[in-house]
């Protein structure tokens, strides 16, 4: 496709005088086809006064400010223009600039001095193409044509411009030029279905008369498009065909010309947020990292509460608690308040323990072989109680079975052992309930919903002598 020409712009205008630049002027017209078929199409628009083409309409697309300004390197045609509707002296005309020009230009037509169609004749076609935007002058046409209307002067002027496409010469001082489409672009950009629907038969049959005499004549020289629009001229296929049917003929003209559409501009990317990486598909939103977490560091949550939907041991901040037997509502038991002991004897073991994390796996201890674990520990449970708080007077005999208290059941063990957790962090030691550090863990149960949470291992429990 070619490219859009731009409207022509005078290197050193000021310094040059009035015949210079109109000589300028008509070699650019000479060296650009486009800008003469724009011309001559301006010509035509204005000479076949058409409703949508009218002076009114024009003036209100492309106002006298603008059209001032495409003439601002042109002082000789501005003056012109002004003097020929305002009145105004030559040379005071001359000297006063486009913007002012076109206000003294407004005032008049606005006040009825002169009317909108001597403000029309008065901006010559020729220097309109050669200065104004030939691209909104194409696409303008194009917009307001009536397609669908086949009065005879639509036809005429569809028909004068296929041939203006053709044409290898303007009627703009009989300029020559290079045809914009030839013949072949043209039959092929009428459809083949509307062509043979609407064409006269007698038309259709001339052509292939012409084409087989060329065979019999001289076989060897091809039939080509020309010769099928040598016969269908132009003015013939505008008065048969649909013009909406003709509309190719424009976009394949177009597309030769560069007068289409201007490329939407991209959106650039919106920019990345910083430090926003991809993440790698191998690696799982939730990855736990692989090093212990440090027990130095500041948390939120402190290590071994109790995992949501566990009732959580009520003074578990400090070593492991006694329970205190105690009937709730219904005859059933709840855990006792836990009674911690004495501050030295949780520093005693505290220089001797090493930490080791323990691993996600024994963390996420199964809820059913919990309890089945609490029923088989439920000696231990009083044996802690007993060890614990000195109150093991208290505290009633374990049961086996569903029937057993609260206190000896798996749930309030894991809470035990959840408190026992947070002692051995604290360097307190383990309670003698748990044998060892792995006894403990079966008993620790993690929450998933907590787990995705975390950040890093749960527990750090120290090893090294695990009974007081």
């Amino acid at each position: 496709m070619s490219e859009s020409p731009k409207p022509l712009v005078h290197q050193d205008a000021e310094r040059k005088d009035d015949d210079v630049l109109a000589r300028e002027a008509r070699t650019f017209l000479l060296a650009t086809p486009t800008v003469q078929l724009v011309a001559e199409l301006l010509t035509k628009l204005r000479e076949a006064n058409l409703p949508w083409w009218s002076p009114e309409v024009l003036r209100r697309t492309w106002p006298a400010t603008e059209r001032m300004r495409w003439l601002n390197e042109r002082p000789d045609i501005r003056q012109r223009i002004t003097t020929a509707l305002t009145g105004l002296a030559p040379k005071a005309a001359r000297k006063k600039i486009a913007d002012f020009q076109a206000a003294l230009v407004d005032s008049v037509v606005d006040d009825g001095d002169t009317t909108v169609r001597a403000f029309e004749e008065a901006f010559s076609p020729v220097e309109l193409a050669v200065y104004g935007p030939v691209a909104a002058f194409w696409r303008a046409f194009r917009e307001r044509f009536p397609w669908d209307d086949r009065r005879p002067a639509h036809r005429e002027l569809v028909a004068w411009l296929i041939g203006a496409l053709l044409n290898d010469k303007s009627f703009i001082d009989d300029m020559g030029r290079a045809p914009v489409l030839n013949a072949w672009d043209v039959r092929t950009a009428i459809d083949n279905r509307a062509w043979h629907t609407h064409m006269p038969v007698e038309v259709r049959a001339a052509i292939d008369d012409a084409r087989l005499k060329r065979e019999k004549v001289d076989p060897g020289e091809p039939f080509h498009a020309a010769d099928d629009l040598s016969i269908a001229l132009p003015e013939t296929i505008a008065t048969h065909v649909p013009l909406r049917d003709l509309g190719g003929v424009l976009d394949v003209a177009e597309r030769a010309m560069g007068l289409g559409p201007p490329a939407p501009a991209e959106s650039p990317a919106p920019p990345k947020a910083e430090g926003s990486e991809p993440r790698s598909s191998a690696e799982p939103p939730s990855a736990m990292p692989t090093s212990p977490i440090d027990l130095s560091a500041p948390r939120t949550k402190p290590l071994g509460t109790p995992p949501s939907g566990t009732p959580a041991l009520r003074n578990a901040s400090g070593s492991p608690p006694s329970l205190v037997g105690r009937k709730g509502e219904g005859g059933k038991g709840e855990a006792g308040k836990a009674e911690p002991p004495k501050a030295e004897a949780g520093k005693a073991d505290a220089g001797k323990a090493e930490p080791q994390p323990l691993k996600a796996e024994a963390a996420k201890a199964d809820a059913g072989k919990a309890v089945e674990a609490s029923k088989a520990e439920a000696g231990k449970v009083a044996e802690a109680g007993k060890a614990g708080a000195g109150s093991a007077s208290t505290t009633p005999p374990p049961q086996s079975g569903d029937d057993a208290p609260a206190t000896a059941r798996g749930e309030t063990l894991r809470e035990l052992a959840a408190a026992a957790v947070e002692n051995l962090v604290g360097n307190q030691g383990l309670p003698t309930i748990f044998d060892d550090v792995e006894d403990l863990q079966s008993f620790v149960e993690i929450d998933p919903i907590d787990d995705i949470e975390q950040t890093g291992p749960k527990i750090v429990v120290p090893l090294g002598p695990t009974r007081r």
